[in-house]
């Protein structure tokens, strides 16, 4: 058993990495965090330290994969692999820009959630205490 976790730098990323780490450490299971990259890949070093300051707990078991590829596709495939119980992704991004994007390629939820076998969660980005 193991979890799988869409990371990205937007708020709604972040949300679901540390959702999913909190998840992970509960049921015991290892952690896959998959930061989907466009052309040239962001700094792995730098990257994944921030994810070990997000995940902040020394007893959760987790690994970051970098990888190039479409994100529904290469986290229906790395959850695959891993034979994950599920997959963790961030609530689709809003606005204008974002708005476009959706149209032109659709959101990453929404085609995790058509291709995936697995159950999905979806989470919001955080908005603080009301």
């Amino acid at each position: 058993m193991a979890l799988v976790v869409g990371y990205d730098r937007h708020p709604a990323g972040r949300a679901a990495l540390v959702f999913a780490g909190e998840l992970a450490g509960a049921l015991n299971v290892p952690l896959h965090v998959v930061h989907v990259v466009n052309g040239r890949g962001a700094d792995f070093d730098a990257e994944r330290q921030r994810v070990a300051d997000a995940l902040g707990a020394a007893d959760l078991q987790w690994t970051y994969h970098q990888i190039r590829g479409d994100p529904a596709e290469v986290l229906v495939q790395v959850a695959d692999e891993h034979s994950a119980s599920m997959l963790v992704v961030g609530r689709p991004q809003h606005g204008p820009e974002a708005a476009l994007g959706h149209v032109v390629t659709g959101s990453v939820a929404r085609n995790v959630l058509r291709h995936s076998r697995r159950p999905v969660v979806v989470v919001p980005e955080y908005g603080g205490p009301t």
